[in-house]
């Protein structure tokens, strides 16, 4: 037995790039006790957005993902009612840096009236990604198209082409389409803006795996002179709005004014654009999923429903870089000792986790850690996973469970209702 854990410990110690918070040895089966009582419980936090909202208390920070996106910008055969190529990337550009800063500043939203509601960090930001195997891709691409370059919004019915939810623009120019969310800038048709009937608005519309924008190259033409004799031009600052609208719904969102978004944060409301507009609206949403002149605040529960997505394999997780997979040795989580933490979540740590004396961390949902990663376990503390899953979502497995032990005091893993921990490259 000693030679064995020896051994144990050797291995333990030649790792690369583990700090070694004491001596210790790595956990096998047998430390692990089971829980039969709970096998009975029911209860499933793993679902509940507001669970993945960001929370320091629980937290000391979160990961911030990335969403990899790309632009197409589609053009007549002659390149005329759309952006040039150098203008156009140039407006891309400036349009995603526009929408991560609105994301960077996100605000407290206004309804309900005299809310408490705070305004919480955003835990993610869109980066344009090109094809890896193309040199100088740049995630940005031009498209002349005689048939695909704009959008008519008395197109209707289903079955109709040219209407903003047709599909053919993704279907004949996405780009990666399982991994990249693919954006189009598309145009209103030349004859319909010459109609003084038609109203050529910032439309748009986002699906599950790409978005539509309508009218940003004929709007950025447009200078509004207002009373006092300033000017007002169409930039993309005010594109980002429904930019962010829009990839809100790819991420799982839905309109809050008239339905049921599953979150109790987003009131319903008559849906104003403005204060006054329409004439006679006091109670103006500036929620991004509202149709808004705002459009800067996500709530609690938004923003736990597009993370919550993010765990899951048949979410938007396909969309993201993944940054859970490297290692951070400065990012070490530790739980003060005589506190427990509850984990109903999932949750991506790119460090190591350290329950210190008498501290007590309960995973109910999935936590994965990247490799080299582990949890210490010191003296007296416990990890329980409570039908949770402790694993590494990675093609290398994370390090394990590591045990600190003293004469008087062991450290306890306590699994329940069928807890599991797996992909460890020391396995219990």
């Amino acid at each position: 037995m000693h030679r064995w854990l020896g051994c144990i410990l050797f291995v333990g110690f030649a790792l690369p790039g583990l700090a070694q918070p004491g001596k210790g040895r790595w956990a096998v089966a047998d430390d692990v006790q089971r829980d039969s009582f709970h096998l009975r419980r029911t209860f499933f936090p793993c679902s509940v957005p507001e669970h993945y909202a960001p929370d320091t208390s629980l937290l000391p920070e979160s990961l911030v993902y990335r969403i990899r996106i790309n632009v197409h910008i589609i053009n007549d055969s002659r390149g005329r009612y759309n952006f040039s190529e150098a203008e156009g990337r140039r407006w891309v550009q400036d349009l995603v840096a526009q929408a991560n800063n609105r994301l960077a500043a996100n605000q407290k939203p206004w309804l309900p009236q005299g809310n408490q509601i705070p305004a919480l960090p955003i835990p993610f930001r869109y980066v344009l990604t090109g094809r890896p195997y193309v040199p100088g891709d740049d995630g940005i691409y031009f498209h002349y198209d005689d048939e695909l370059f704009y959008m008519n919004k008395k197109a209707r019915g289903p079955g109709v082409v040219n209407n903003v939810y047709d599909e053919r623009q993704f279907q004949r120019y996405g780009i990666q389409k399982d991994t990249v969310i693919n954006i189009f800038l598309i145009e209103h048709h030349p004859d319909s803006l010459f109609s003084p009937t038609y109203k050529a608005s910032h439309d748009g519309v986002g699906k599950s795996n790409h978005a539509k924008l309508v009218g940003q190259y004929h709007l950025s033409r447009k200078i509004t002179l207002l009373p006092n004799g300033d000017t007002l031009r169409f930039t993309p600052w005010e594109a980002a709005g429904l930019f962010n609208h829009e990839l809100g719904h790819v991420l799982g969102l839905s309109h809050t004014w008239n339905l049921d978004d599953g979150c109790d944060d987003t009131p319903k409301h008559a849906g104003c654009w403005n204060f006054n507009e329409p004439p006679g609206c006091e109670e103006v949403s500036n929620n991004v999923m509202d149709y808004n002149a705002y459009q800067s605040a996500y709530t609690p529960c938004q923003i736990g429903k597009m993370v919550m997505s993010f765990h899951q394999d048949k979410g938007t997780r396909r969309f993201l870089i993944p940054d859970w997979c490297s290692y951070d040795p400065q990012k070490t989580w530790v739980i003060p000792g005589g506190r427990t933490v509850e984990l109903n979540r999932s949750l991506d740590w790119t460090g190591d986790i350290i329950v210190r004396k008498k501290a007590t961390l309960v995973v109910r949902c999935t936590l994965s850690l990247p490799p080299e990663a582990r949890i210490v376990l010191q003296p007296g503390s416990a990890l329980v996973v409570d039908g949770g899953l402790i694993t590494s979502r990675c093609s290398r497995p994370f390090a394990g469970i590591w045990l600190q032990e003293s004469r008087r005091q062991r450290p306890a893993i306590v699994w329940k209702r069928q807890g599991t921990i797996t992909h460890a490259l020391h396995p219990l």
